[in-house]
């Protein structure tokens, strides 16, 4: 008896800690703006611990200096709006508005594109699939999952004839599907040092899964173009650029903040990636960008050649897009980069007008957007 009295006010602690509840209000509405910062090389300052609770993790020395900001407004100021008639709000990220539901369980996301008072964006794209940001409520051992699906389609006339290669024919257009799955865990409880403050936190261990797909239109129907090939890969061209990818994201949530106090990434070998945390110091002195990482490109009205580079130099395999003011798309390339080297594009076909360029990785997992001028 006296054994069990002395655990008594051990378990009732817990019981007290496994009590946290994230609700709806920490959904983002319109009027809120999100103060975060991205960093990619304090893998040393994060250690996720355990499942269970209650737990600390002090996260206190976490630092970086690339401060983001995500707006939110009302959809009605996007040039999009009537394309997104459920929209509740509307995003600026990566020079893009991205339009969102939001109702008492979940936020999710509808599409993006358009051009509004702040940004331009290059492309008006519809999730045929919506992907799930933030929904409520959230409590310890509750599972999460969330599909995304988009797809964006263009004329085989503008491929260039080294991404045509393996292919037995040439398609009329050519599709590429963005498709992703997140399952998740609330899988831990307990408070989370940042800085010089104190939160009380469910964690979400989340998998991943990444994909891009070919379709290929023939006699006006959509195939998998592999069907060409006794059912194996697609060699070269398009086939570099496919494929499918996993990482694994843990994320702290607290009541207390509308950002995710922390989201840190990881490959399958539990290699850090980067992370992303709330920015409790928002007004700091530091460049502040609302779209990372920042691409410029020059010269800007444009003749014959466009020059893309990334200041803060990405590398891997990247779509590259150029589209008219319809959304029409106009120029397809994939190809590879290497940190900061500089990509050439041929303009010299190009009308008089406004163009939207637009860069996304083999995983749709960064996209880069700016407007330029002929």
């Amino acid at each position: 008896m006296r054994r069990f009295l002395l655990l008594f006010p051990l378990i009732l602690g817990g019981i007290i800690h496994a009590q946290i509840t994230v609700t709806k209000s920490t959904f983002p509405a319109p009027g809120d703006t999100l103060f975060t910062i991205f960093a990619q090389n304090v893998a040393d300052s994060l250690l996720m611990g355990n499942v269970g609770g209650p737990q600390v993790w002090d996260f206190s020395t976490l630092s970086g200096l690339n401060k983001q900001q995500q707006i939110f407004v009302s959809p009605t100021l996007g040039n999009d709006a009537a394309q997104f008639p459920e929209a509740t709000m509307l995003s600026v990220v990566n020079d893009q508005e991205q339009y969102y539901k939001s109702s008492d369980t979940k936020v999710e996301a509808l599409g993006f594109g358009g051009e509004n008072p702040f940004f331009p964006a290059p492309l008006l794209v519809k999730y045929t699939k919506r992907p799930v940001i933030r929904r409520a409520p959230l409590t310890f051992i509750q599972t999460t999952f969330s599909d995304s699906e988009f797809k964006i389609d263009f004329s085989s006339s503008i491929i260039p004839d080294t991404l045509l290669a393996g292919l037995p024919i040439k398609p009329d257009s050519f599709r590429i599907e963005f498709v992703s799955s997140d399952r998740g865990l609330m899988d831990a409880y307990g408070t989370l040092k940042l800085g010089s403050k104190t939160f009380p936190v469910l964690r979400e261990k989340v998998e991943n899964i990444t994909e891009t797909k070919l379709k290929v239109k023939v006699l006006g129907a959509w195939i998998d173009p592999s069907i060409f090939l006794g059912g194996g890969g697609i060699p070269g061209g398009f086939g570099n650029f496919l494929g499918r990818d996993t990482t694994y994201t843990f994320n702290f949530y607290s009541n207390d903040r509308k950002e995710v106090i922390v989201s840190s990434n990881y490959n399958v070998a539990n290699e850090f990636l980067s992370v992303e945390f709330v920015d409790l110091d928002p007004y700091a002195s530091s460049a502040v960008n609302t779209s990372w990482p920042a691409v410029s490109i020059y010269p800007n009205p444009v003749i014959d050649k466009l020059y893309i580079s990334a200041e803060t130099g990405i590398s891997g395999r990247f779509f590259t897009t150029i589209s008219d003011v319809s959304g029409r798309v106009i120029y397809f390339d994939a190809s590879e980069w290497n940190g900061r080297d500089k990509k050439e594009v041929d303009t010299s076909r190009l009308s008089p007008g406004t163009y939207f360029l637009q860069v996304m990785d083999q995983y749709n997992k960064s996209a880069l957007s700016a407007k330029f001028v002929k």
